[in-house]
Formats: C-alpha cells, sequence, structure tokens
C-alpha cells in the first residue's frame, strides 16, 4: 500500500466529486490511462474494503479521481477533508488498448476514465487522442467537467435524457450517427445497458468495441478470484489483472445484470 494525503477535494455537482491525492512522483508515473486505484480511509474499519476508482487525471504529484456517492464506501470518502491522509494500491489492471481512429463514448460517472487519457495523448506519447468525445447524462446537472475536457480542443457531443443540455436522448443514439458517416473503433464506460447498446452498434457497424467493466473488486490483484466476467466462449476472465477494458466481441453480457 502507498499513503497519500488529500490536496483538493469538491463538489461537482450533487453528489459527484473531485478528490486530488499528494503523493510520491515515482508512484504517479507508474500510472497509465484505463488503470484503476483502490483507496483506504486509513481511520476508518467500515467500509473495510478499499474502493476502486478510474484514474481521472495527473497533475506534478497529484492524481485525481472523479466518483460519485452510491453507497458506504462513496459516501465516507465523501467525508474527507484536505490534509487528511489515505492508503491506496495503485497501480492495478491494464491500461486502454492503443487506438488510432476511435470515439469515446461516455455515460454518467463513466466520463471519469477518459481525463487521464486525453491527457496523455496530448502530451504525445503512445496513447492517441480520439476524433470525439460522445458524453452523456440524465440531466445537464450531472455533467462535469466540461470546461477540463474542452481544453483538449476534441469535438464534444452532449446528449440528455431530459434534453436540458445538448441533444435530447440517449448518447448511443449521436454515436450511431457518427458511425453512420464513418467507421471508428468506439471506447466507452459507462452503465450496463449503455454498454450492451454500444456493443449492439458496434457490431451492426463491425467496428472494433471497447468496454469498460464494472464488477465487485476485493482484493485488486487477482488473489480472490472475484470479480469475474463471463466470456462468449465459455469460463471467465477477472477485471483486476485482466482488465477493466474488454473487447465487446469476446464477453457474454447477456449474462450480466
Amino acid at each position: 500500500m502507498h499513503f497519500g494525503k488529500v490536496s483538493i477535494h469538491k463538489r461537482e455537482s450533487e453528489n459527484i466529486y473531485l478528490l486530488g491525492i499528494e503523493t510520491s512522483k515515482e508512484i504517479i508515473k507508474n500510472f497509465q490511462p484505463g488503470q484503476f486505484i483502490k483507496i483506504k480511509i486509513n481511520y476508518r474499519l467500515d467500509p473495510l474494503i478499499p474502493r476502486p476508482f478510474t484514474v481521472h487525471a495527473v497533475e506534478e504529484n497529484n492524481f485525481y479521481i472523479l466518483y460519485q456517492i452510491k453507497g458506504k464506501g462513496t459516501k465516507a470518502l465523501s467525508k474527507l477533508k484536505e490534509g487528511e491522509e489515505v492508503e491506496f494500491l495503485a497501480p492495478l489492471g491494464k491500461p486502454f488498448p492503443v487506438l488510432q481512429n476511435y470515439v469515446i463514448c461516455a455515460g454518467g460517472i463513466g466520463i471519469a476514465g477518459f481525463g487521464y487519457l486525453l491527457q496523455c495523448a496530448n502530451s504525445k506519447n503512445r496513447f492517441k487522442p480520439p476524433d470525439a468525445i460522445f458524453y452523456g447524462a440524465r440531466s445537464k446537472s450531472e455533467l462535469v467537467r466540461l470546461e477540463f475536457l474542452s481544453e483538449f480542443k476534441i469535438p464534444l457531443e452532449i446528449a440528455t435524457d431530459d434534453g436540458s443540455a445538448g441533444y435530447k436522448g440517449f448518447i448511443t443514439d449521436l454515436i450511431e450517427e457518427e458511425l453512420k458517416k464513418e467507421h471508428k473503433d468506439i471506447l466507452a464506460c459507462g452503465p450496463l445497458p449503455m454498454l450492451k447498446k454500444i456493443a449492439e452498434i458496434g457490431k451492426k457497424y463491425k467496428v472494433r468495441t471497447y468496454l469498460v467493466m464494472e464488477t465487485f473488486l476485493a482484493c485488486g490483484i487477482g488473489f480472490c478470484r472475484g470479480c469475474v466476467i463471463p466470456l462468449k466462449k465459455g469460463g471467465y476472465i477477472h477485471l483486476c489483472v485482466d482488465g477493466p477494458t474488454f473487447l465487446a466481441e469476446e464477453i457474454d453480457l447477456e449474462t450480466i445484470s
């Protein structure tokens, strides 16, 4: 486990927060886009198991996570104050695949993992910038970090279920319209119904479709074998060591609920 201190903690929307943790640059330099960390609030025994979060952004000796309050763990995390110490395990999982002509599709808090990808692509390393970012949420109030995303000068398409910002409807509608014009690979993260629809669209247009999956994570290092993802060919792979990003065509999405 590594140690860090909370450098910034601010609310981005009603229940979405940006948490910055200051730690050693030697640790941060090992992070790659698409990997995740597990955070433990040191003084708490409940929740006992560290919670997983994707790396949202990196700046000098700080890394940032963007999270949404969903349960006991994230509720406890939201109480952290600047200067408090946390323990974390990182980096975990495999990075995103290196793609050439592709688009990003994010639903809700699924936007969290793409910030660091954009940072790395902007620095001209092995990761390439996407051709466009497609970002959907239930309403305008749940769209976060728009100013940060705009800094990368990449076309940003917005959709909200209620029409309060951008296109009224699902972000998957806009993705399909994009693929009608030009076939591009897809890298998607968001709620399961969105990922299933993205997989259908990718299959329809015969493009490579990568999905960032979520499941219960206990150890995070492949020891407990609890975070299984079913495969179409039979058997399982483990999110913590084989993912969290998988080719949609390999996953048995019908058995995941």
